[in-house]
């Protein structure tokens, strides 16, 4: 650390409220230090930096060296979406022309490079005042970013993909505006949002990618398909060969845009983790992570979570969901607690009407209501409005396991 200068807080300025997004603390810890006796807020990424602007007061954000790339200046700029006035400076370790220029193109107020001291962090608080002289005093009203819900498996035919028809389903009917609830098939070669839920797409997620730097809200809104609920759909591509067009920009472009549109955005996934479900995972509210009930799945679930524990993925956003369960399990649920490290927040119990409801192509939660799995599921949905476990039967559920 010895390129950051760390000197102490001598001033008296006003107490602010700031943001500061990184994917690395180095940076940002010095920074923290240096503006101490103001309200700080820290996050990793550019999908919770909106949430803050939406649920907090900030005045500045300050986005660190991990996003000092086109690409990330890019992204970052989503900001402005959510709070146009908003100043931002970005800080660089080793600044180049074409990080500059794509920041003053993207409306940043000052880039600055390393080492960070008392005089940059002054500079940056002007900002502030230079923002609320424009504006006279009145902040603009916020916008209102959806709840994004990610469903995982990193094994095929988990009940994945029925999980997330069936959960975003349960959701569009809990409320009085289903349209404002949006599935995206992120399956880009296989996915089956629209077989299982007997919709057919005109257009499909391919569209997008190949307009991207035309892409906006309304163009958006032209691509997406509507269920017969008013609940709205993304759709995968068509062939599988067309997954190679969508780029993780096009995802996390699209995934931005979807947040902004809808109240609920529910994403069904491939089952493995390659850099565009890792994008998605790290821009989710919460993530359902859907196992079945035999040792190859479990054995997946733990190597799946394995990994995002090295990426320092925050394990909080995930609840475990155990599909397929009945009497005849053999896996004792302490034990599989034990070996991922995660409570078992829901259960989804194995039924005949589950796969009869997936071949008619309307989900069980439509299809047979009254029914245990159709309740089961209803409680999944429950977790992501609610953001808590579901008290109603879930002592019966645990009983299943014995």
């Amino acid at each position: 650390m010895d390129w950051l200068k760390l000197t102490s807080r001598t001033d008296t300025l006003a107490t602010r409220s700031i943001l500061i997004v990184d994917t690395d603390t180095r940076v940002s810890d010095v920074v923290v230090a240096l503006l101490d006796g103001h309200k700080i807020y820290q996050v990793r990424n550019v999908s919770d930096a909106q949430r803050k602007l939406v649920e907090e007061g900030i005045e500045l954000a300050i986005i660190g060296p991990g996003f000092a790339h086109e690409a990330g200046v890019t992204e970052v700029a989503l900001l402005f979406d959510v709070q146009p006035n908003l100043p931002i400076v970005l800080i660089a370790d080793g600044l180049t022309t074409d990080v500059l220029r794509a920041s003053i193109r993207a409306g940043f107020k000052d880039v600055l490079d390393v080492p960070i001291d008392r005089s940059k962090i002054d500079s940056m608080l002007r900002h502030i005042e230079k923002a609320e002289a424009v504006i006279r005093g009145d902040r603009p009203a916020r916008a209102k970013i959806g709840k994004v819900v990610t469903i995982m498996s990193p094994k095929g035919g988990a009940g994945k993909t029925m999980t997330a028809v069936n959960v975003g389903l349960a959701i569009a009917m809990a409320g009085d505006e289903p349209e404002r609830v949006v599935i995206m098939d992120a399956d880009l070669q296989f996915g089956d949002v629209c077989i299982s839920l007997q919709v057919e797409p005109e257009h499909t997620i391919v569209d997008a990618a190949r307009d991207i730097e035309k892409l906006d809200e309304a163009m958006l809104e032209s691509l997406l398909a509507t269920h017969s609920s008013g609940m709205r759909v993304l759709s995968s591509p068509l062939e599988p060969s067309l997954a190679d067009e969508i780029s993780t920009q096009v995802v996390v472009r699209t995934l931005g845009m979807l947040k902004r549109m809808f109240d609920y955005v529910i994403i069904d996934t491939a089952p493995f983790l390659d850099e565009p479900i890792l994008s998605i995972l790290e821009r989710s509210d919460t993530v359902l992570l859907v196992v079945d009930m035999d040792l190859p799945a479990v054995k997946n679930a733990k190597l799946a979570l394995d990994t995002l524990k090295l990426i320092k993925f925050p394990f909080e956003k995930i609840k475990l969901v155990l599909n397929r369960v009945n009497s005849k399990a053999r896996l004792d649920i302490s034990e599989l607690e034990r070996t991922l490290g995660l409570e078992v927040q829901a259960a989804i119990s194995s039924d005949k009407l589950v796969p009869r409801s997936v071949n008619e192509g309307e989900p069980v939660v439509s299809l047979y209501p009254r029914s245990r799995v159709a309740k089961d599921l209803r409680g999944v949905a429950a977790l992501v409005i609610d953001g808590g476990t579901v008290d109603d039967g879930q002592e019966e559920r645990r009983g299943w396991f014995k």
